[in-house]
């Protein structure tokens, strides 16, 4: 019987400060992780990008919410790749997209 090649899962869950100097550091984790999934260096630095604006928008909601903390989600499954960016109860970034 022929072994199947199962892609692993990749995966990152942390609560950061609300501080959006730490946007620049969680782009580059989703980069990376997007990287590392299979997909090209174009792609992951646009995903960079997108998750590092999710994140300085919600650091800038810390007087409306008082949410303690931004909670990112980088996940890279068997077909999909999905990206969250959350403060509080509010959802800023939900990015799937199909895994290469």
């Amino acid at each position: 019987m022929a072994e199947i090649d199962a892609r692993p899962t990749l995966s990152l869950t942390a609560s950061f400060p609300l501080d959006a100097r730490f946007a620049s550091t969680v782009g580059e984790l989703a980069s990376r992780l997007a990287v590392a999934a299979g997909m090209g260096e174009s792609d992951a630095s646009a995903m960079q990008r997108l998750v590092e604006k999710a994140f300085a928008d919600a650091a800038k909601w810390k007087g409306v919410e008082r949410a303690p903390a931004i909670d990112v989600s980088l996940c890279a499954g068997e077909s999909t790749i999905d990206f969250s960016v959350s403060c509080g109860s509010a959802t800023v970034l939900t990015l799937v997209q199909p895994r290469p």
